[in-house]
């Protein structure tokens, strides 16, 4: 797989996130397949932050630890990240004078690193422009090194400013004197990209967050509350943006709690509504989460990760959430827990957590993470006819509304624990819905027969929840498990990794490496984590000689639920809780090491007989 990365670096203010997304606009546009991916500080301004392209003529979604070309908008840029270039790579800035310490001139000399210093201030001023176009200067001198065409720039750029003239020819002189710019010391230099694939030339570039609040609009959500907080504000940025074409109702409420508050009330009157929040904002949601199971309230809640414990790290990711997902709230109750991993199932699973919430009632929590919410994904466009709304056993026929009974809503013989549910305000039998233990009528009642049937009633749910939802994906090589021969063959496995969310696209490309062609490793991911399916996951682990958690938390959640379930622990793990995600040069290193160590005599995995060890 070719890969070319470069990383713009500077302060938060600079207009980082500007010359990266144009630069990823318009590579998407040329026909390669990119991946924009963020860090930046809990600042408005200031402090370091850094977006990075990483771009290839064939599929990927991840982003790796070293790169071709470092374009540092200051100083701090030249003394943090110049460790980070490839042999051969180029670094260019705009500090001028800079002196470069005795140990970046060495590494310069043993990476033969190229540096450009472009002279931004002297030609602004030659073209009496303001400085905040200094980031057109640099888009174009970028753009002239990745040998691509001035007029598709130009294009690019012109659209923004199509109908302000005279800002439009002062962009389109920057960007001339950019594109020709040659450093007198260095010369003409240049990066060398994979010849184009024009496929992706009419793809989407688009944020999981922005593919997310797309899905809820497919779903049929008609109102979205939520609170600020990273990272599920990109969210509701995108869909208050929106609200005009989709004619949704948004309401920025004062904390979370109420934000749960009002999309609880409008899915009781029969309004799709959606809500998300993170970490402790979740915490704040949970009390509403519980009184939901109790009046079965079918809801969505979109919980996106970040490190904790408290306030954390705001703007960095994790997959730390798991557990809380599963387990939050007071008492036992049904709830659905399902992963996002990247801008398809952000759109495709919307749809599918509404259903399940109506179709059994309970609370669907959707996990995303930071990583997911603002990488940026050449994606190919979605399908607009497949998404089917299913509402469950909600009456709104009048000729069936009349024949409803008070005692059919919360009938503890439901089958399946799901009873018929209608909506307030209905010309229907009237039932009480409240916190209190209840009867069939929602009337309180505190006995032990009672307490015990509702208590089955609701939980039923679990069992025939878990039953049709969709068993772990398995993938070998970045391909269907169904299209390799080895796997259809019953060959072993010499290497089974096992993750959810984020890590999985990161995965994927690693087993699409030249590094790992031929050897034997599949991939089964979660998307549906709670209640958790695990017979897949035990009949690959016989046939498998090594097999490896890979999670981005401190505990190995995943692999707590799984011992849980089933008894399967899995000691080998590649864990990691830095607030950065998988990288794909190191997860590729830690596999490498991991069939390195495999030998052609070892036994396949013990399984089930390290359930008893401790994790």
């Amino acid at each position: 797989m070719s890969r070319i990365s470069l990383k713009i670096v500077g302060a938060s203010g600079q207009g980082i996130n500007s010359i990266g997304a144009i630069i990823a606009k318009g590579l998407k546009r040329s026909g390669y397949c990119v991946f924009g991916y963020r860090e930046y500080p809990s600042l408005i301004k200031g402090g370091h932050a850094s977006y990075q392209v990483d771009i290839s003529n064939q599929h990927i979604r991840s982003t790796e630890t070293s790169v071709n070309l470092l374009v540092a908008l200051n100083h701090h840029a030249l003394e943090l990240n110049m460790e980070e270039l490839k042999p051969g790579g180029i670094v260019l800035h705009v500090t001028p004078g800079w002196q470069f310490p005795e140990h970046h001139q060495k590494l310069i000399a043993e990476r033969n690193l190229h540096v450009i210093y472009f002279p931004v201030e002297d030609i602004l001023n030659r073209l009496g422009a303001a400085a905040i176009l200094s980031n057109v200067l640099l888009t174009a001198f970028v753009w002239s090194m990745l040998d691509q065409d001035i007029e598709a720039l130009k294009s690019l750029v012109g659209g923004k400013f199509a109908k302000k003239k005279a800002l439009l020819e002062l962009n389109m002189r920057c960007i001339d004197e950019g594109f020709s710019f040659v450093d007198p010391e260095q010369g003409t230099i240049s990066v060398s990209l994979p010849p184009p694939d024009k496929g992706f030339a009419s793809h989407l570039l688009i944020t999981g967050s922005q593919a997310m609040g797309l899905g809820a609009v497919h779903a049929g959500v008609r109102l979205y509350a939520g609170y600020p907080m990273t990272p599920s504000s990109p969210l509701l940025s995108f869909i208050a943006e929106f609200e005009n074409k989709s004619h949704m109702v948004v309401k920025q409420a004062e904390d979370e709690i109420t934000a749960a508050q009002i999309v609880s009330g409008a899915m009781y009157m029969g309004t799709r509504a959606l809500t998300a929040t993170s970490g402790v904002g979740f915490d704040l949601m949970s009390e509403t989460l519980s009184l939901n199971a109790m009046i079965e309230n079918p809801t969505v809640f979109v919980l996106a990760q970040r490190p904790g414990p408290a306030t954390g790290l705001p703007t960095w990711t994790a997959q730390g959430s798991l557990l809380q997902a599963a387990n939050c709230s007071a008492g036992e109750f049904t709830r659905c827990v399902i992963s996002v991993s990247n801008s398809q199932d952000a759109f495709d699973l919307m749809p599918v957590a509404f259903n399940l919430a109506e179709q059994y009632q309970i609370s669907v929590i959707v996990l995303t993470d930071k990583q997911i919410a603002e990488a940026l994904y050449t994606q190919h466009p979605y399908d607009l006819e497949k998404a089917e709304i299913d509402r469950g056993r909600l009456v709104v026929d009048p000729d069936k509304l009349k024949f409803l009974k008070s005692s059919d809503r919360f009938d503890p013989h439901a089958k399946g624990g799901v009873s018929l549910r209608w909506l307030p305000g209905s010309d229907a039998a009237t039932y009480c819905a409240q916190g209190d233990e209840h009867n069939a009528v929602g009337a309180v009642d505190e006995s032990s027969l009672n307490t015990r049937l509702q208590m089955e009633k609701r939980l039923r749910k679990f069992h025939g929840l878990k039953a049709v939802l969709p068993a772990p994906h398995l993938s070998t090589g970045g391909r269907s498990a169904k299209t390799a021969d080895w796997m259809d063959a019953g060959d072993e496995i010499e290497l089974l990794a096992i993750g959810w969310g984020s890590t999985g696209d990161v995965l994927q490309d690693v087993m699409r490496s030249d590094e790992l062609r031929g050897r034997k490793i599949a991939y089964l991911h979660y998307t549906y984590l709670w209640p958790l399916r695990t017979q897949e996951l035990q009949r690959l682990v016989k046939r498998s000689k090594r097999v490896v958690l890979v999670e981005q938390n401190y505990q190995g959640q995943l692999g707590m639920l799984i011992r849980m379930e089933c008894g399967l622990d899995i000691p080998d793990r590649i864990l990691k809780y830095d607030g950065r995600p998988f990288f794909y040069d190191e997860l590729l290193s830690s596999v490498l090491e991991r069939c390195a160590n495999i030998s052609e005599s070892e036994a396949k995995f013990p399984g089930f007989e390290h359930a008893g060890a401790s994790s």
